[in-house]
């Protein structure tokens, strides 16, 4: 330790990183790894060691630039967030064992937990969503939940015993270089503003596709409800490669001659279920994975996914770790995702390229503007509720969530998924800025390049330009910069 350098414990930071990329990967390809979490830090144990936390204290107080303090702060969270996943590795282990595991009964049928999501998404009938509903609560209250507060109290030990926060929010405050108490009259104002159209929009929906009223209704029936299914026979599993393609190679991302970019949408069955991006490097080896259920949901997926890979195959090389490998936030990342998701808003594409009748993807484009204003209001809901939950440490009650979360969206949010259902790191917010700064975007390219900016070359060149720089700046500060408006989340309020 007498050697310790930044460079060196930045090394290390890359190293575990890339080495967690690789037992994602692997994991989600459903390939048996002997090595776990836990098991690849204890290989690099620099970034986690208490004198690495002392040495980066002292190093940011005499840094004499703005720049270099920037640099060196980003360090101290990335070692500080890697002895927090340290500290929970073996309770996260047997939680990934369980939902692994764990099999949902319904009459005859036995629903892996992993797939409960995809499985209820899927469910036409009323009453079998009920029969999964009951039965997750109680697996959830017996088996889930407490490994879950388990590895929340270690977590808010760490941050408050260990690192010296008052509580997890401060400590992702000062990570996000933001002010959680900013946020909230913003989201609060939104949710009144946006109150109106959101049941105008939802209303119809429920009646017509669940056949209930909206009361009392629980997320369950959301996560049906949210499954755009009615043009599934458009969009079938075997047209995936063919819209990615068509999509991404006019601005100038060819995957057919992309060696960097591994595209694996196969239906192994030993594969997750969940769509992901992964950087094992950044740029330079980039996986984009996931397991077709068939239908729109795939194509929603998948563009979101590929955005992250726009992204991530753009950055320079040349960029130090620190601002490829690590973030303060990743809303950018995430601005790129939504940006691409959200070409099933754009009747240019929804007819050129995906070869919808103009009736249908009229239709489509406003039961999606429906859907992501209810997941808008439905982050917002989770942002208040984990600040609440965090600044007051009473990590036992579950009211905040079920509360915050009914008032945002008008479903019924229970008890029991108050733990599972909370983003990590306080990727709700990232989330939300992320949808505001893809609004921003969208709209700029929409005027520079027209609604079919998609096949635009130059609209690549512009997106290309955005990623070269990495993770250096936030969200709003890129999209202000190459945009001239900083990020707002968007009204709903046109056809």
């Amino acid at each position: 330790m007498n050697q310790l350098t930044v460079e060196k414990i930045v090394k290390e930071i890359d190293a575990i990183h890339r080495d967690f990329a690789k037992l994602s990967v692997d994991q989600l390809q459903g390939t048996p790894s002997a090595l776990k979490t836990g098991d690849i830090i204890q290989l690099h144990p620099i970034p986690v060691a208490e004198n690495t936390v002392a040495f980066l204290r002292r190093s940011l107080i005499q840094a004499d630039t703005a720049e270099e303090r920037a640099r060196i702060e980003r360090v101290l969270f990335g070692c500080m967030d890697l002895a927090l996943v340290q500290e929970t590795a073996s309770l996260a282990d047997m939680l990934k064992f369980y939902m692994e595991r764990g099999r949902m009964h319904v009459g005859s049928e036995k629903i892996p937990a992993l797939e409960v999501v995809s499985w209820v998404q899927a469910q036409s009938d009323f009453d079998k969503r009920e029969e999964i509903r009951k039965e997750m609560n109680i697996y959830l209250k017996g088996i889930i939940n407490p490994i879950l507060l388990g590895m929340t109290e270690l977590s808010i030990k760490t941050i408050t015993e260990k690192f010296g926060f008052d509580n997890c929010a401060k400590y992702y405050e000062g990570k996000k270089g933001v002010s959680f108490a900013e946020q909230v009259p913003i989201f609060e104002a939104y949710l009144e503003e946006t109150a109106e159209t959101y049941l105008q929009r939802m209303r119809p929906w429920i009646d017509e596709k669940i056949g209930r009223p909206f009361e009392n209704l629980s997320r369950y029936h959301a996560l049906h409800l949210l499954r755009i299914s009615r043009f599934d026979h458009i969009f079938p599993a075997s047209r995936l490669t063919e819209l990615v393609l068509n999509t991404f190679k006019p601005l100038g991302l060819d995957l057919s001659s992309r060696e960097d970019i591994v595209l694996d949408i196969s239906d192994d069955p030993e594969k997750n279920p969940d769509g992901i991006c992964v950087g094992v490097e950044i740029p330079g080896q980039i996986f984009v994975l996931m397991k077709p259920v068939g239908g729109l949901i795939d194509v929603e997926t998948l563009l979101h996914e590929m955005g992250h890979a726009f992204f991530l195959s753009h950055f320079d090389p040349e960029l130090p770790v620190e601002y490829r490998r690590l973030y303060r936030s990743p809303a950018l990342d995430e601005t790129f995702a939504f940006l691409f998701m959200d070409l099933l808003d754009n009747r240019s594409w929804l007819t050129e390229i995906a070869g919808m009748l103009p009736a249908d993807a009229s239709v489509l484009i406003n039961l999606f503007r429906a859907k992501r204003l209810c997941l808008i209001r439905r982050h917002i809901g989770k942002f208040l509720t984990e600040k609440e939950f965090y600044e007051k440490g009473d990590i036992k009650n579950f009211q905040p969530y079920c509360n915050h979360l009914n008032r945002a969206t008008g479903f019924v949010y229970e008890p029991q998924a108050y733990l599972i259902d909370m983003e990590p790191d306080f990727y709700a917010l990232d989330y939300l800025n992320a949808w505001a700064a893809a609004n921003v975007l969208r709209n700029f390219l929409e005027k520079n390049y027209g609604e079919i900016w998609y096949r635009r070359p130059e609209a690549g060149v512009f997106l290309k330009k955005i990623a070269i720089s990495g993770r250096w700046d936030s969200a709003e500060a890129v999209i202000t910069s190459f945009c001239g408006k900083p990020p707002i989340l968007p009204d709903f309020l046109r056809d």
